[in-house]
C-alpha cells in the first residue's frame, strides 16, 4: 500500500483489523477485529505511525518537486576547495554496504525451531539444520559534500572523491542518494534527500550560485 492509502485505511477502518488483512497479518487482522484495535491502543499507536510515513512522504515529494532558482555557498569543514571552486552542500551522511549473510538456522526434517533473534534459534529436531540469509546493511557514517567541480564523501569506510563530469547515473529515494561513477556504484543515508538532490541537479544545470 502507499503511504496515504494505508494512513486512511488505518484511520477509518484500522479498530476493525481491516489495515492489518490488506498487509497479510491475518492473525493480527483477527485480533484487532475481535478486541476492537487491542481496545484502541494498537489502533490508535498503528494511525501515528502510519500518519508518519503519510506526512513524511508528502513533505519529501513536496521539497522534491521545489527546484531551487539558484544555489547558495556553503561552509565546508576539512575540504579543501581549489582555486574557483564552492561548496554549495555539506551534511553528515551514511555510505551504506548490503551484505548477504547469515542471520540464523532452520530444521527440516522434523521437530521445531523458534527464532529468538538474529543469529539465534532454539529448538529440538531431528532434522537437518538450514542456514537462513538475510540482506544486512553495515552503515558508515562521514560528510557529503557537493561543489561547482566534485562531489566527495569523506568518512572511515567508503570515502571517494569524483568529479563533476565522471558521474554516470543518480537516483535519489526517501532516504538517501543512489551514484555510480563508471562501474562504481556508491549508496549513501542522507539527511535531507530532496535537498541533496536538488542540490545537485542545480548544480549539474549549472544554475546560479550566490
Amino acid at each position: 500500500m502507499s503511504p496515504s492509502v494505508e494512513f486512511w485505511v488505518t484511520l477509518l477502518f484500522g479498530a476493525f483489523g481491516i489495515h492489518k488483512f490488506l498487509q497479510g497479518k491475518v492473525g493480527m487482522g483477527l485480533l484487532y477485529l475481535f478486541t476492537c484495535g487491542l481496545f484502541c491502543f494498537g489502533w490508535i499507536y498503528d494511525t501515528v505511525q502510519s500518519g508518519r510515513r503519510y506526512f513524511g512522504a508528502a513533505h519529501y515529494t513536496h521539497e522534491l518537486c521545489s527546484k531551487p532558482t539558484s544555489l547558495s555557498a556553503v561552509p565546508a569543514p576539512g575540504l579543501f576547495l581549489d582555486e574557483g571552486e564552492v561548496c554549495v552542500y555539506c551534511s553528515p551522511a551514511q555510505y551504506t554496504v548490503t551484505k548477504n549473510r547469515v542471520t540464523g538456522y532452520v530444521r527440516e526434517g522434523g521437530g521445531a525451531s523458534v527464532r529468538i533473534m538474529p543469529g539465534l534459534s532454539v529448538g529440538r529436531s531431528t532434522g537437518v539444520s538450514r542456514a537462513i540469509r538475510e540482506n544486512v546493511s553495515e552503515l558508515y557514517p562521514g560528510t557529503l559534500y557537493i561543489t561547482n567541480h566534485r562531489i566527495v564523501f569523506s568518512g572511515n569506510h567508503g570515502s571517494f572523491d569524483k568529479k563533476l563530469n565522471a558521474l554516470t547515473t543518480f537516483a535519489v529515494n526517501p532516504k538517501g542518494i543512489e551514484l555510480q561513477f563508471g562501474s562504481s556504484f556508491y549508496e549513501l543515508l542522507v539527511q535531507n534527500a530532496a535537498r541533496c538532490i536538488n542540490t545537485l541537479e542545480g548544480v549539474l544545470n549549472k544554475i546560479p550560485i550566490e
